[in-house]
């Protein structure tokens, strides 16, 4: 059977799956499926803004032929990053630089709902809760759903996010917790409530890290504030704390003030008080160690989250995933007469190379946000020499992005 012609079921409709999804179906593949478990496209809205990377996001973005349709959605200001002490006193403010923007933001909702419009209707199946797969004498894999039904697929794709229920049929490798936990919650109307924090946001990131502890803001596209706040706590705290994060904001909002962020600035305690929901996330990642020992299955892959599971701080968990299904394909297409098993290990071993580095500087970023000299080496991160001017720096990125929009350079 030609390679074009196979049967392939990518389980997971996350930006993973969708991407793979969509680069398939531009190369020809007949019989793409994507299943997914949310009942319809409409129940799950994507929380925050992601960038996407030009080594990564943008290389798929272009090959996916979707680059006009992105360019109408994202927004290239999302690069500004302001960050302050505890005390609210501003470290460093460096803004958005026009003429030089690499990494576009764009909301994860509307991000899937780009990727979903992109493929051919009927492409996405959903409300199919996966249980297992079993392996068939004539070498294809039978998946079975939580309803009974079951498809028969040549190449089986997995793609469904860090708690993979596929991850278990190609390696053993098992999530490990970071050390950190995250809360996530979100301000509605923050130009009002909680102006000042809006201000140093400025379209893009703020930081204030302080205490070993990370409280990240970020501005969506419809106006809303999205917040980070990590610290670190033994992996079963949130079930150990004895708080209702669903149900009761109030003892929740008091927690964090008084025992969290007890002698920051009222400035921050004002964003916690106007937050419309939390969602703690505890943070997970797979070792790195045995990814490099990962042995293939014939006709079973990974790609995404259920690959290789990292921590947030570097925004490289979607970009990532998007090259995957950019190296995936490409491995898929080449001109050969390797087969089946062959392509997925060169795919295998490009992504683990890569994903190696990723892995690497994704903890290293961890490890800046909550360390004591968080500030400083943040700074370093972000700036490297141009920290010694980063007084002036503001002024002038000001400077440029003026000539920029008098001569229209960054249209």
């Amino acid at each position: 059977m030609k390679v074009k012609d196979l049967n392939i079921v990518i389980i997971g409709g996350g930006p993973a799956g969708l991407s793979m999804a969509r680069l398939l179906q531009l190369n020809d593949f007949k019989n793409v499926m994507v299943v997914e478990r949310d009942i319809n496209r409409t129940i799950r809205v994507g929380g925050s803004s992601l960038d996407l990377h030009s080594d990564s996001g943008l290389i798929f973005i272009e090959k996916a032929k979707l680059m006009n349709e992105f360019l109408r959605v994202s927004r290239p200001e999302g690069e500004s990053i302001t960050i302050a002490d505890k005390n609210a006193n501003i470290v460093l403010k460096k803004p958005h630089l026009k003429i030089a923007s690499k990494k576009p933001e764009i909301d994860r909702g509307v991000l899937r709902d780009l990727l979903v419009d992109s493929l051919v209707e009927g492409t996405i199946k959903w409300d199919h809760q996966f249980v297992s797969l079993n392996q068939l004498d004539n070498g294809k894999t039978e998946i079975v759903f939580k309803d009974g039904k079951t498809i028969v697929a040549d190449l089986v794709i997995g793609a469904d996010g860090a708690n993979s229920k596929i991850r278990p049929y190609v390696t053993d490798m098992k999530l490990k917790y970071s050390g950190i936990t995250l809360v996530e919650f979100e301000v509605e109307n923050p130009k009002q409530l909680c102006p000042q924090v809006y201000e140093w946001v400025d379209a893009g990131l703020f930081y204030v890290l302080d205490d070993e502890k990370g409280f990240i803001v970020q501005l969506k596209g419809d106006g809303n504030l999205i917040i980070y706040l990590s610290c670190k706590r033994e992996e079963n705290w949130i079930k150990n704390s004895g708080l209702d994060f669903k149900n009761d904001l109030e003892s929740v909002k008091t927690f964090i003030k008084k025992e969290v962020l007890s002698d920051w600035n009222p400035i921050f305690h004002n964003v916690v008080d106007n937050a419309t929901f939390f969602i703690p996330r505890p943070l997970f990642s797979i070792p790195l160690d045995p990814m490099i020992d990962w042995k293939s299955n014939k006709n079973i892959t990974l790609i995404g989250d259920a690959a290789h599971t990292i921590v947030p701080y570097a925004g490289k968990g979607i970009n990532s995933g998007m090259m995957d299904a950019v190296e995936l394909t490409e491995c898929l297409i080449e001109p050969s007469d390797m087969q089946l098993s062959e392509r997925l290990n060169r795919y295998e071993e490009k992504m683990h190379t890569r994903m190696l580095e990723v892995a690497t500087d994704s903890m290293d970023a961890q490890e800046i946000v909550h360390n004591k000299d968080a500030n400083t080496l943040l700074v370093d991160r972000f700036l490297g020499y141009y920290k010694y001017v980063k007084d002036i720096l503001p002024y002038f990125i000001y400077s440029i992005n003026y000539i920029t929009d008098l001569f229209g350079f960054s249209k």
